[in-house]
């Protein structure tokens, strides 16, 4: 499977952070990226007709800061952050950071992730979170917001892009033969759902998914990067 589609003219590697390319931490500014996994992808960007790409739920400033301009294609907030600066400024964002704020204050042990336009819910250190997340759950569905859930996450969004729909709008800027995604995560079965036959999904940990492939931890990552690189340097 790997040798096949690492062997298309034009390749897009594209990659989710947390949980893929860094171990899933206790709090996100803990979280660190494998050396190996960021040396196979810097290795991979130098190929000829070799793109990578990294699309994440964190802020696109955050991975601007770990990984640099202009080597690693860089997507932030689920697709919706290309490189754009400014905020969303609307009022239902307000309403989202309000509630938000109200949940973390009655929730001991949550962490409030602030972006550009959602804000996330971490619970992973809270004791008994579940009633204070479906009440945010309750309550965004009676306002219209949309809702992204993760590992022990839960993001209150006002931007309609999913990861799927960036990769899609990478595939056709770059015009891609085939694409090989790693992620996860719920918010990455968009990008699952949507490769064609010549792609390959890659879910890392135990399913359900509609990856065609799957590895058991982010230290197996490397090893499928470097394999990609290996092959596309000697073909």
């Amino acid at each position: 499977m790997i040798e096949s589609v690492a062997q298309v003219p034009r390749l897009l590697v594209a990659s989710d952070f947390d949980g893929t390319l860094a171990p899933i931490a206790d709090h996100p500014d803990d979280a660190v990226v494998l050396p190996r996994s960021e040396a196979a992808l810097r290795r991979l960007a130098k190929i000829p007709q070799t793109w990578v790409a990294i699309v994440s739920g964190r802020r696109r400033d955050e991975l601007v800061a770990r990984f640099g301009e202009g080597e690693i294609i860089l997507v932030g907030e689920h697709g919706a952050d290309w490189g754009d600066e400014s905020a969303a400024d609307s009022p239902l964002l307000a309403r989202i950071r309000h509630k938000v704020a109200e949940a973390a204050a009655s929730t001991a042990g949550v962490v409030v992730e602030q972006k550009k336009r959602s804000v996330t819910f971490h619970y992973r250190q809270a004791v008994d979170p579940e009633p204070v997340v479906d009440g945010l759950r309750r309550w965004a569905e009676a306002e219209g917001v949309k809702v992204l859930e993760g590992k022990a996450v839960l993001e209150l969004t006002v931007a309609s892009t999913e990861k799927g729909d960036a990769v899609a709008a990478l595939r056709r800027e770059i015009e891609a033969d085939a694409i090989v995604f790693l992620g996860d995560d719920i918010t990455d079965e968009s990008v699952f759902e949507t490769l064609e036959a010549e792609d390959v999904g890659i879910h890392i940990g135990p399913g359900p998914s509609a990856a065609r492939a799957f590895i058991a931890l982010p230290d197996d990552v490397p090893e499928v990067l470097e394999a990609i690189a290996s092959i596309r340097e000697d073909s």
